[in-house]
């Protein structure tokens, strides 16, 4: 035993005349591992693989070209929770008066939903391009409209 008894830890301490038994580093041993052990596997205080991407990668901004088709499939890097999808250096909705319709050109999905012309299923994201301008007002979704291009912000 040391004569000093314990350190903060509980480790024991010697002094030069004291005579360690192989008893006394078993002990020291045991508790580090124990201390080490929960300390490593506290989830609370460590961040995952996962955890780490998301705080060091949140979000990824990419674009396509839409091809003016119905739809067009989008895969995307991983599988978002949120993803924002706009027409580059347009606005968000245009009103026609002469057709009585607005043309969306901006949508917000989630795994659950979303606005109107885009769908999220795990990483591929689905856009819509209405084809002919609604009769008598209604939404013309412009989220694939042919040679234009679209940003998209995806999150984590």
């Amino acid at each position: 035993m040391p004569t000093n008894n314990k350190t903060s830890l509980g480790l024991n301490s010697w002094v030069g005349t004291d005579k360690p038994m192989r008893s006394d580093f078993v002990e020291d041993n045991t508790l580090l591992d124990t201390l080490l052990t929960g300390h490593f596997g506290n989830a609370q205080m460590h961040l995952s693989p996962d955890d780490r991407t998301l705080l060091t990668q949140p979000f990824t901004v990419g674009s396509y070209c839409g091809d003016g088709a119905a739809t067009q499939v989008i895969t995307l890097p991983f599988a978002p929770r949120l993803v924002l999808v706009f027409l580059e250096q347009m606005p968000a909705n245009d009103y026609f008066p002469g057709g009585g319709y607005n043309e969306n050109s901006f949508a917000a999905v989630t795994k659950t939903g979303g606005s109107a012309g885009v769908l999220l299923s795990a990483d591929k994201l689905t856009v819509y391009q209405t084809q002919n301008p609604p009769a008598g007002g209604g939404i013309l979704n412009n989220l694939n409209g042919d040679t234009m291009n679209y940003i998209y912000v995806a999150f984590r």
